[in-house]
């Protein structure tokens, strides 16, 4: 039975992820702000599953349904009134990372924080100045999440959803520079086909929901 209040869980979505995932996990073990660690098993080939549940955090495997679909997998497998999401395959965050992402939407400053990975200290200041910014390091309330809907949720185009929903609404979204934080890339992951064609795959789903969130009234 638990006994302390759950205030902030942390969602993985994974697929394929068994060489990164434990290193996410490590730190997210670390961060007393995390009250509840969730990851979704996205329909992996590999041993993700296995090296999550290693470290004693909830694992729900599910079949491949995409990055989306896992995401409200986790939301909905806990009550915690906010939720922070990491991509499985970053490196370089820590409890200071978390911190500036979660303070100002519980104290509730910005209704979103969306974290900036270290591109450099130019394009960390431009990127929200000229575009919507996708990552997958962000904190938000549980119930703005639920209430984001649409076939471009269930995949990469949940990103951008997210932004448009709040643009629309007039939600204040804070973005949040995340220094030393990178990606194992898609080619490292799995080779330079078969990342190269993950990639495409990924920027079709993104592109595909920028052209519907150009369409909303």
């Amino acid at each position: 039975m638990r006994n302390k209040k759950i205030t902030l869980a942390a969602v993985v979505p994974a697929y394929n992820e068994a060489e990164n995932i434990g290193t996410v996990l490590a730190i997210l073990k670390k961060c007393p702000r995390i009250d509840e660690i969730i990851v979704v098993d996205d329909g992996s080939a590999d041993k993700t599953s296995q090296v999550a549940a290693k470290y004693g955090v909830t694992v729900i495997k599910q079949k491949n349904q995409g990055k989306g679909v896992a995401m409200k997998t986790g939301v909905k497998a806990t009550d915690a009134p906010y939720i922070f999401f990491a991509d499985a395959d970053i490196l370089g965050f820590n409890n200071e990372h978390l911190e500036a992402l979660a303070r100002p939407v519980i104290e509730k400053n910005a209704m979103m924080t969306v974290g900036l990975r270290d591109r450099g200290s130019f394009l960390v200041w431009l990127l929200p100045k000229i575009a919507p910014v996708l990552g997958g390091e962000r904190v938000m309330p549980r119930e703005l999440f639920l209430s984001l809907s649409g076939p471009a949720t269930r995949d990469f185009g949940i990103e951008t959803v997210m932004n448009a929903y709040c643009a629309k609404k007039h939600l204040a979204v804070e973005y949040v520079s995340l220094k030393g934080v990178t990606q194992v890339i898609k080619e490292k992951k799995y080779g330079w086909w078969r990342g190269f064609r993950a990639r495409v795959r990924m920027v079709g789903q993104i592109l595909r929901a920028e052209w519907g969130v150009m369409r909303m009234k």
